[in-house]
């Protein structure tokens, strides 16, 4: 595609040179297939990289440059819009839409000396600590096992019943009491998002969820064809009013939703967890309208018995499929994952197994069953609370007075930094990128990049457990927090 040709940077003071400079790319640019929306975000993007924008340069309103380009205001949006998509601009109600990134922090090399290596708190898994040991060890006992032969062929499609009844024991910590028979095993929490899905909607349902949502979720509905709507949430996470007017809003069968995922303990990425009331409002609106529940609860497990509330699944039964796996609380490799569901849905739930993956890997699954009934789950568990708790510690102290952060909430595996105006996400990635800490988008998490994010958006997730180890961790927030606490100095000069 033909794009619009760059001109010098005009010296005048932007908004006004900035303004000309997209009049003449608009004006030069003779690729009449191309949308202009598109032409205008392929002209900030070759801007960019010519040097003719640069990070902190204000571009003219929505309304300014459809005047000068003779467009109607909604294709600058559109433009705008998609240039945000692709993370080249940023906008914030009541102060404009800028370049994005920092590449004039202005810091002395010393501050990046004490990180020796790339920290990515970008994934979410769990801390390790004698994993390797107790993989060995139930290696060596399975291989001692004159059932061994046995992994070598077909297990049932929704696991044997031994799995099965280590996972209602596991699932009991939850505060579930579920029948074996209500449970299927399956090939890691991804898989399980993916069987529930199918096992409730069919393409071109619609599924609510948070306004920001889990990224394997929006993948998995994209690939099954479903419309997915955000649901407003508020401190307390998804929000009860919000969703009885998003099921009340539409009466006709076809469009009405037909099921609300969520997260309601610590929530990713907010690190939200649902209150025991809000909670009881949820089961019943769901009850109300009709709506299945799926529950994503693969951090549920990692909060102290005595601050986990009450599960859907025991609220709302009936409706209410509950996913859980080990991802989370012990190691991401086992892919084991379970899903409990009412007893009249297991059928199908069997049949979808068998028609993605067949039934889970044995090998894996024999492990995570020894872990379960042997006691080793329960320490591993203990252990990984132990050191979340140390690491959440760290987070709290490193950022919780840092100037570009609004307050700091731990639950999980993740931290979740409300931002100061004017920080945005980008700039705080951005910051981190310089210091080779990768911290993932918080654009993965919107549901409907349509609509512009709530305040509850303006924030990033750092993801704890992945650093190799405390004092890695330490050392990257530190740096973190004395790169945040100089403020958004942009190539300009300009600070805000």
């Amino acid at each position: 595609m033909t794009r619009m040709t760059t001109p010098a940077r005009s010296t005048t003071t932007a908004p006004a040179a900035l303004l000309q400079t997209q009049l003449d790319l608009a004006r030069d640019h003779d690729d009449r297939d191309t949308p202009m929306y598109q032409r205008i975000a392929d002209s900030i993007a070759d801007s960019i990289a010519a040097g003719h924008l640069s990070a902190g340069d204000r571009l003219p309103t929505h309304r300014a440059l459809a005047t000068h380009l003779h467009v109607a205001v909604p294709t600058v949006s559109r433009a705008y819009r998609e240039a945000e998509q692709r993370g080249l601009i940023t906008s914030t109600t009541g102060r404009g839409t800028f370049v994005g990134g920092l590449p004039a922090l202005r810091q002395p090399q010393a501050d990046t000396a004490t990180i020796p290596t790339h920290v990515d708190l970008s994934v979410n898994a769990p801390a390790r600590g004698d994993h390797e040991h107790h993989l060995r060890a139930a290696l060596r006992r399975a291989a001692d096992d004159p059932s061994l032969p046995n992994l070598l062929g077909y297990e049932a499609d929704i696991g044997q019943t031994a799995d099965r009844q280590a996972a209602a024991a596991w699932l009991a910590h939850s505060r579930l009491q579920l029948d074996p028979n209500q449970i299927v095993i399956c090939h890691g929490g991804q898989h399980a998002i993916l069987l529930a899905l199918s096992t409730l909607l069919k393409p071109g349902d619609l599924l609510l969820t948070e306004e920001l949502t889990y990224p394997g979720l929006k993948t998995a509905a994209q690939m099954l064809g479903l419309r997915l709507r955000g649901v407003a949430m508020d401190e307390d996470g998804i929000d009860p009013a919000a969703l009885d007017e998003a099921c009340a809003s539409t009466t006709t069968p076809q469009i009405r939703p037909a099921a609300l995922y969520l997260m309601p303990t610590a929530h990713n990425p907010t690190a939200i967890t649902l209150p025991e009331q809000r909670r009881r409002e949820i089961a019943r609106i769901a009850r109300h309208h009709d709506l299945h529940l799926i529950e994503d609860d693969v951090f549920g497990l990692l909060a102290p018995a005595e601050q986990r509330p009450t599960p859907l699944a025991a609220l709302a039964p009936e409706r209410t499929l509950h996913l859980t796996s080990l991802s989370k609380t012990l190691a991401p490799g086992l892919r084991w994952g379970a899903v409990a569901a009412p007893a009249h849905l297991t059928d199908r739930l069997g049949a979808l197994v068998r028609a993605s993956v067949f039934n889970p890997a044995p090998v894996a699954i024999d492990i995570a069953r020894r872990w379960l009934t042997d006691g080793t789950a329960g320490q591993m568990l203990d252990w990984q609370r132990q050191e979340m708790r140390r690491r959440f510690a760290a987070a709290h102290q490193r950022l919780g007075t840092c100037a570009a952060v609004r307050a700091v909430r731990t639950a999980g595996l993740h931290a979740w930094l409300r931002l100061h105006d004017p920080w945005t996400p980008t700039e705080v990635i951005a910051t981190a990128a310089k210091l080779d800490i990768q911290i993932g988008p918080t654009s993965f998490f919107h549901v409907d990049a349509t609509n512009a994010p709530s305040e509850l958006a303006r924030g990033v997730r750092l993801c704890l457990g992945n650093a190799r180890d405390l004092p890695t961790l330490a050392n990257a927030l530190d740096a973190l927090a004395t790169a945040l606490n100089r403020g958004p100095t942009f190539s300009t000069g300009v600070r805000v």
